[in-house]
């Protein structure tokens, strides 16, 4: 991974963590939960500078996961340092509340020593993963045997156990889980208040608020995947009804697994579905690592003889909140399509990519365009 994306996922933390930090702060601190755009902004800039110049991102000299946390807490702590002397210098103090200012620092600084953890380890088992490598093509080398004729053909080569390329494959597992971790739980903790009022709305039919379904994730594992609830209570018996008594129900059904006009849905259902707003509760999902934020869509076990030879590729990485799918046209993709997207997802995976799929999925939501 870059160091350009290291310092993009550190900005994002940072500006994730000030905007958390406002959930966070204490009623009875005495001071307005204000969020001071400039400050965020100037600290970040800053970050961009001195983050690099202290060392906080690994390189072929670190050797040390301490050393590296060492620096990074330093860097943080010097830039919220030099916002502070900023805020006296131009005679802000008293337009932010110093109880958000500790909170801010305090969870960014924890998130970027995960981060910069996770990093490290990334970087140490690609390392180690070359290293391996090398040993493996040294060691293993075929040796060649000559003909009577002249010919050279292989004794031997290297034939079972795992190579350095499967260490890398566990490297970029890390970086993908820890990204989920750090980023699912600053959305949970900063979307509460969405999740309280998303709650009471859905309950006012009497129901739960809530509901999972069992989906398969990865290696064949099955778990309840969770959601918004956005049916009505009796949800499977009007679905049986409907298809048993209508056979272009039933078609659709078998085809798509959903159905484009379900009657089944509840008012708040259908805006919660539109905005995807109804899938939030998977970030509960993403942090138990039952999920990832960006990976192929949640499927029952029916559909997976769909995915034909592909499904082994789907078996092989978590279920995503969004994905490929999600921005490629959402509900209205074909299934056959959605089997594509979600194999050329698994088979050139990047942290980047995943970034940028992220970003997508808040332009298509905001579009509201696909969905039903």
């Amino acid at each position: 991974m870059s160091e350009l994306v290291h310092r993009v996922i550190d900005i994002v933390l940072i500006v994730l963590g000030a905007v958390g930090a406002l959930h966070l702060n204490l009623p009875q601190a005495g001071h307005p939960h204000q969020l001071d755009p400039s400050l965020v902004a100037f600290v970040a800039a800053l970050a961009l500078s001195v983050f690099p110049a202290c060392g906080t991102y690994p390189s072929r000299r670190t050797r040390s996961v301490v050393s590296l946390a060492s620096r990074t807490a330093f860097a943080w702590l010097a830039v919220q340092l030099c916002g502070l002397a900023l805020l006296y210098a131009i005679h802000r103090e008293n337009q932010v509340s110093m109880p958000w200012f500790l909170y801010w620092t305090l969870t960014t600084g924890i998130s970027l020593l995960g981060s910069h953890t996770l990093i490290f380890a990334e970087f140490n088992l690609a390392r180690n993963a070359g290293l391996r490598l090398f040993r493996t093509a040294t060691v293993d080398a075929p040796q060649f045997n000559t003909s009577s004729a002249g010919s050279a053909a292989p004794a031997s080569a290297a034939s079972s156990g795992k190579t350095g390329l499967d260490c890398a494959g566990a490297a970029r597992q890390v970086v993908k889980r820890g990204f989920d971790i750090v980023f699912g739980t600053l959305l949970i903790v900063s979307l509460l208040p969405v999740f309280a009022l998303l709650a009471v709305l859905v309950m006012s039919d009497g129901g739960p608020a809530t509901f999972g379904h069992v989906r398969v994730g990865r290696n064949g594992k099955s778990f309840r995947c969770l959601k918004f609830r956005s049916m009505v209570l009796n949800a499977d018996q009007v679905l049986k009804a409907l298809i048993e008594s209508d056979p272009q129900v039933r078609a659709e059904w078998e085809r798509d697994f959903k159905l484009k006009n379900d009657v089944r849905i509840t008012r708040i259902g259908r805006f919660l579905r539109r905005t995807s707003l109804d899938e939030l509760p998977q970030l509960w999902n993403v942090v138990r690592g039952d999920m990832s934020l960006v990976g192929p869509r949640p499927v029952i076990d029916q559909e997976l003889e769909r995915y034909g030879a592909n499904v082994r590729y789907y078996l092989m990485a978590k279920p995503g909140m969004t994905g490929l799918w999600q921005v490629s046209g959402r509900s209205t993709t074909d299934y056959a399509t959605r089997v594509s997207l979600d194999v050329a997802y698994v088979k050139n995976w990047s942290l980047l990519r995943d970034v940028s799929i992220l970003f997508k999925t808040f332009k298509v939501v905001f579009k509201g365009s696909g969905a039903y």
